[in-house]
C-alpha cells in the first residue's frame, strides 16, 4: 500500500473517532492538572501526562482500526463506484449554475489585477479555457440548465461587476475623506 494512501487512512480513521478526541483532550487537560495525584503519573514526573496522552493516542488508533474493520467504512467498492460512473466528468446542474459562474468571475478580476500589475497571466487563461471547454459538457436536466443560465446572464447585465478603476477610485476617496 503506498505511504500516502495508508496516511489518509489513518488520518480517516482517526476523524472517525473526533468525538472520543474531544475525551481525550479534556483528560489529557486534566491528567495535566492532576497527574500528581494518580499513582501511575505521579513518579514519571512531568512525563506523566504525555505518557498518557500517548497510551491514549494508541488506544484511539486501535479503536479506530477495530471501527473501521468492523464496520468496513472505507471499502473499495466505493472507489469502483465513483470510478465507474459515466458522468463523473460531466458538469453537475449545481456547478452549471453556481461554480462556473463564481469561477469565471473571479478569474477575471484575477486577469484585470495580473494585467494592472504586469504579471503574466498565461495560466489564467488556459483556466479560463478550460471552464470553457468543460461547460460545453451537458448534465441530464438541460432545460433546467439552460433556463437558470439565462437568468444567471440577465442577473449578470443587470447587476454588472464593478471595474478596478471605480473601485480603486473610491477607495481613494475615503482615504482622502479620512
Amino acid at each position: 500500500m503506498r505511504i500516502k494512501k495508508w496516511l489518509m487512512k489513518q488520518q480517516w480513521r482517526i476523524v472517525q473517532v473526533r468525538g472520543i478526541w474531544g475525551l481525550f483532550y479534556s483528560t489529557l487537560l486534566l491528567a495535566y492538572s492532576y497527574f500528581i495525584y494518580i499513582p501511575l503519573f505521579e513518579d514519571m514526573g512531568t512525563w506523566g501526562p504525555f505518557a498518557f496522552a500517548a497510551t491514549a493516542l494508541v488506544f484511539f488508533l486501535i479503536l479506530g482500526y477495530v471501527y473501521d474493520r468492523v464496520l468496513v467504512m472505507w471499502a473499495p467498492s466505493g472507489e469502483v463506484t465513483t470510478e465507474r460512473n459515466p458522468y463523473q466528468y460531466v458538469p453537475s446542474p449545481k456547478e452549471e449554475i453556481f461554480w462556473f459562474p463564481l469561477f469565471s468571475s473571479l478569474l477575471t478580476a484575477s486577469q484585470r489585477i495580473a494585467k494592472k500589475l504586469e504579471i503574466d497571466d498565461t495560466e489564467i487563461q488556459e483556466t479560463k479555457e478550460y471552464y470553457a471547454k468543460l461547460s460545453k459538457f451537458t448534465a441530464e436536466r438541460k432545460d433546467d440548465i439552460e433556463k437558470a443560465i439565462a437568468l444567471r446572464k440577465k442577473y449578470m447585465i443587470d447587476h454588472n461587476m464593478s471595474d478596478f478603476l471605480e473601485i480603486k477610485a473610491k477607495s481613494s476617496d475615503a482615504t482622502d475623506d479620512a
